[in-house]
């Protein structure tokens, strides 16, 4: 496996941010099988030209790009799977582009990271093998972007998603810079109960969706309020609960599922 921490500076967010990049390398069982069976100059894996799916994955609330590595296996998973997986920085943003002069975190992670990420690594760029997971937040946050970017993901799985936080929250929140003051996102494309309805009421190709909660956690009764939607409206999605709260001991099983469920192979 090859972790990579990236420092950069993006345009949009107007300041140096980080991001955790994730790319498989060759199992233990295929170098062995090169260096044993094989001429020790031949590397097929890195002479080939690659294009590896690629899975934005993105942190809730107070969180940052390095959570699903401290937290979670997803390193161990992605070389399993082969899939490049990118972590991005989005503090407490809801994924929006924060008003006030602030970081616009909706542009970067829908234009600017992605053509950053497809002209420094070996990933694909067709809209079948890229696909966005978040969680809480995050969840959230790939909902927003994934169905209002139907054109860029075709998969987009939401862990313990956050669905109805489409308000301010008030000025003390830690979501306050996220919004204009009294702010109310309603009926707009940052509702994730109109984005959903507005795509099946224009008939419009979304990406396949995997939505998942815990049974103990605090936000449940909300993730399956968001369930119930989708059903009445007839929008196409896989739903999972099982035993859990809010943490990653649900997440990292969860992401596992999802793994499964992407149209990848494991190795």
């Amino acid at each position: 496996m090859a972790l990579i921490t990236l420092k950069t500076f993006s345009i949009a967010l107007k300041t140096k941010t980080d991001v955790q990049i994730i790319l498989p390398t060759p199992l233990t069982s295929e170098v062995m099988a090169t260096v044993t069976g094989g001429p020790k100059s031949d590397f097929p894996y890195y002479s080939d030209l690659l294009s590896i799916p690629v899975l934005y994955l993105y942190h809730g609330t107070f969180g940052d790009s390095s959570d699903w590595m401290r937290f979670s296996r997803i390193e161990s998973y992605a070389q399993e799977y082969n899939i490049a997986v990118v972590m991005p920085s989005a503090a407490n943003s809801c994924f929006r582009n924060m008003p006030r002069g602030g970081p616009q975190y909706y542009d970067y992670l829908t234009d600017e990271l992605p053509k950053m990420i497809n002209w420094m690594f070996p990933v694909s760029r067709k809209r079948e093998d890229t696909f966005v997971a978040g969680l809480s937040m995050g969840g959230y946050g790939a909902f927003y972007i994934g169905m209002s970017q139907p054109e860029l993901f075709s998969h987009v799985a939401c862990l313990s998603g956050a669905y109805g936080g489409f308000t301010s929250h008030g000025e003390n929140s830690v979501w306050a810079l996220a919004f204009e003051p009294n702010e109310d996102l309603k009926n707009t494309d940052g509702d994730c109960y109109y984005l959903s309805e507005k795509l099946v009421k224009d008939n419009q190709s979304y990406p396949n969706l995997y939505v998942c909660c815990g049974t103990e956690d605090f936000i449940y009764d909300e993730s399956t309020r968001f369930k119930a939607h989708l059903e009445q409206i007839g929008f196409n999605h896989t739903y999972h609960e099982q035993k859990g709260v809010h943490n990653f001991d649900f997440w990292d099983d969860e992401i596992q599922r999802i793994l499964k469920w992407l149209p990848i192979n494991k190795r």
